[in-house]
């Protein structure tokens, strides 16, 4: 889609940073959004940009049905929680809160298709770069660099457990060990991400970074 547009408009245009900017205003139009069948249509745009665009990148199509299919898993939860409600006869259907359930549900697959399009082949190196660039407080733009790379940090850690599982032999299953193990990788993942924020700390105070100064990514003030 990126690749398409830039016959009509500037390389500028499309900067990591301007994409971060068009994600936030657009994500604010779709939290304003309430007619469904508006946010139906907008949805199957999405989709077809986004598939579009996955064939033209040769990239496959299961890992980013795997992350729909995650994400709505969440949805899912909310469909369970305010389709029922207690009235006067017990548990009942609740129209309203179907209604609601829908245009969550709606503007949520929306915000998610708009994320993988505007932000199409972007790696962590540049979105930090990117974040470093917005008209922000210093603050709030560590914190943001911050979260990045912890995200990074884990998720490798998290691929490194599955493989050290599965060549283990461990599979999962609906059953009393694949509740603890799952308890036991989060509880080493939130350790490992307490030990990761010390040394990041730590580095940054030997680097003679302080917050609420105006610094600069690289550490010089």
């Amino acid at each position: 889609m990126i690749s398409a547009f830039q016959r009509f408009f500037t390389p500028h245009f499309f900067a990591p940073h301007l994409r971060l900017i068009y994600l936030f205003l657009w994500g604010l139009v779709i939290s304003a959004l309430s007619k469904p069948s508006l946010l139906l249509w907008l949805n199957g745009i999405a989709l077809i940009l986004l598939v579009n665009l996955i064939y033209r990148s040769r990239d496959p199509y299961f890992p980013y049905l795997k992350r729909w299919l995650v994400f709505n898993i969440f949805t899912l939860l909310l469909w369970v929680t305010l389709s029922w409600r207690i009235g006067a006869d017990g548990v009942e259907l609740n129209p309203s809160g179907m209604d609601t359930a829908l245009l969550i549900s709606l503007r949520m697959n929306l915000l998610l298709f708009s994320l993988w399009l505007l932000l199409w082949k972007m790696n962590d190196a540049v979105l930090v770069q990117a974040i470093g660039k917005l008209p922000l407080p210093p603050k709030l733009i560590w914190l943001f660099v911050l979260t990045v790379r912890y995200i990074a940090l884990l998720g490798e850690l998290r691929q490194k457990m599955d493989l050290a599982m599965r060549a283990r032999g461990y599979h999962t299953g609906c059953n009393r060990r694949t509740l603890y193990v799952t308890a036991q990788r989060v509880a080493l993942l939130l350790v490992h991400a307490l030990l990761k924020a010390e040394t990041a700390q730590i580095a940054l105070k030997c680097r003679g970074f302080r917050f609420g100064e105006k610094t600069k990514l690289s550490g010089e003030k």
